[in-house]
């Protein structure tokens, strides 16, 4: 048998340094090519203990037009508020429910802090496509 499965999942996208991170500020991925994928697979895991005045992390799957515009939260985890702890969402043309659709050419993997001096150690944040 040759060449690559077709549906075998692969990562398209992990966070430097996942798993060793600290995290303490907002940021996103920047434009991640998701043309060739029809269904992603967002698992989002913080190792150490949060610290800071009730720490919450938002992590999102946002999507882009053909036009260049973000649609932000097509597929959203669910807050973490304490640390360690793992949550995940998966959205696409396999997945039942509110995370059905058509993958457009372009994702973003974005993430927001909230609380009082957040930080949340050992985060781990990665995107898995097939």
């Amino acid at each position: 048998m040759s060449g690559a499965n077709p549906s075998a999942a692969r990562t398209l996208w992990k966070l430097n340094g996942s798993g060793t991170t600290t995290l303490s500020v907002n940021g996103d991925s920047g434009p991640i090519s998701i043309g060739d994928v029809t269904d992603l697979w967002l698992p989002v895991y913080v190792a150490g203990t949060s610290t800071g005045t009730s720490p919450t992390l938002d992590v999102q799957i946002d999507v882009q037009d053909l036009d260049g515009h973000w649609f932000p939260q097509v597929a959203k985890v669910t807050q973490l508020t304490s640390a360690p702890n793992f949550t995940n969402v998966s959205c696409g043309l396999h997945i039942g429910g509110l995370g059905s659709m058509v993958l457009p050419h372009f994702c973003r993997v974005s993430w927001t802090l909230g609380g009082t001096n957040p930080a949340f150690p050992g985060a781990s944040i990665s995107l898995v496509g097939r």
